[in-house]
């Protein structure tokens, strides 16, 4: 793939990356105040301004912030519609930095309301949506988890040892790059939406565009 433009904005690190012909050629990263997201059109303006034509824009759909995850998808579909650019979304959870070598590994964070989510990365790819459960069963599932626990939360969970970390925009680059033609191809076959804890006003799309455990991507 030519050039890919990520933007990643599930966290209170948002970010956005430019990656063209096996270099990375910029990257942006600011600070993600959830009521004020639109800061992302600051940076994208600018790095868009002497980019090379796109090839493929990829957005982090989350979990994380319900405005920040909108903001960032809608951003990218903006500069999709505009520039007739395919557009795809990738889960945040498969863009944690320091998680990008590792084959497999866990994620677990506060769901609030007294609850906690689980969710596992196999490949570079959830094996399934996040688990929202009570903290007992979640810290049941951490227990069992035989690899690697990161958390997108400021510090590790009561009930587990989980290394804090923010997904980023050039991992996300970097899983486009790494996806089969089929893959992408299914991705780009269905509308990016929103991969939220909970759906009391939004509902996960049942298409499966934010899980595809056929995706092959490098550990």
């Amino acid at each position: 793939m030519d050039t890919v433009l990520a933007i990643e904005t599930s966290s209170s690190r948002g970010g956005a990356a430019l990656y063209s012909d096996g270099r990375m050629l910029d990257v942006r990263e600011f600070a993600s105040d959830r009521s004020h997201n639109s800061i992302i059109f600051e940076p994208l303006e600018a790095m868009l301004r002497h980019a090379p034509p796109l090839d493929l824009i990829v957005t982090g759909t989350g979990p994380g912030s319900y405005s920040g995850v909108r903001v960032g998808i809608a951003a990218a579909m903006g500069i999709s519609l505009a520039k007739n650019v395919p557009l795809i979304g990738l889960p945040s959870l498969c863009a944690l930095g320091e998680a990008y070598s590792l084959e497999r590994y866990a994620v677990t964070g506060d769901a609030r309301r007294g609850s906690w989510w689980y969710a596992e990365v196999v490949g570079g790819m959830l094996t399934a949506p996040p688990i929202v459960d009570s903290l007992e069963e979640t810290a049941r599932r951490t227990a069992l988890w035989p690899g690697q626990l990161f958390t997108t939360d400021t510090a590790s969970p009561p009930f587990c040892q989980a290394l804090p970390v923010l997904p980023r925009a050039d991992v996300l680059t970097a899983r486009a790059n790494g996806l089969t033609v089929e893959s992408l191809a299914k991705l780009t076959s269905v509308p990016v939406e929103p991969l939220y804890l909970r759906g009391p006003f939004i509902t996960v799309g049942k298409k499966g565009p934010l899980i595809a455990p056929s995706v092959s991507t490098p550990g």
